[in-house]
């Protein structure tokens, strides 16, 4: 139970920590200034659902929603997603600490509501991959 407790301690604050990383990126590097181009877009030529996604974010960290619609329409999904799983973090870390015992249960509610979450905000992306993997059949 104790390695159980520990590992799964971990591994939420690894994503707490990449979670908070993706928003202090977010608040780094101002529309138009970000490093990472649409790699994607540039080799393939096809516009993905994840083309203007990082000055979209900085505009939503920065609560200009109306200018992150225009970068990416799916960003309000998306942000969504990592400001709710921040949130999920903090609160099952806390949970684990006050309910111990019934960790194996946590573990497993985290895991339905975090693919639920994922899959709800990351559909367009996913859309998208199959309609891609179908189409070069």
């Amino acid at each position: 139970m104790k390695q159980r407790f520990i590992a799964y301690r971990t591994i939420n604050l690894l994503f707490l920590a990449v979670i908070i990383g993706v928003f202090v990126y977010s608040l780094l590097f101002s529309p138009g200034q970000h490093p990472i181009p649409s790699f994607f877009t540039d080799i393939s030529g096809i516009n993905s659902p994840s083309k203007g996604l990082s000055a979209a974010f900085s505009e939503m960290v920065i609560g200009n929603y109306a200018d992150a619609q225009c970068h990416n329409p799916y960003v309000l999904q998306i942000f969504s997603f990592f400001v709710l799983q921040l949130l999920l973090r903090i609160f099952f870390l806390l949970l684990i600490r006050l309910k111990a015992k019934a960790i194996r249960s946590i573990i497993w509610v985290d895991i339905g509501v975090s693919l639920m979450l994922f899959l709800w905000c990351f559909a367009p992306f996913i859309r998208f991959t199959f309609s891609l993997l179908l189409s070069s059949f």
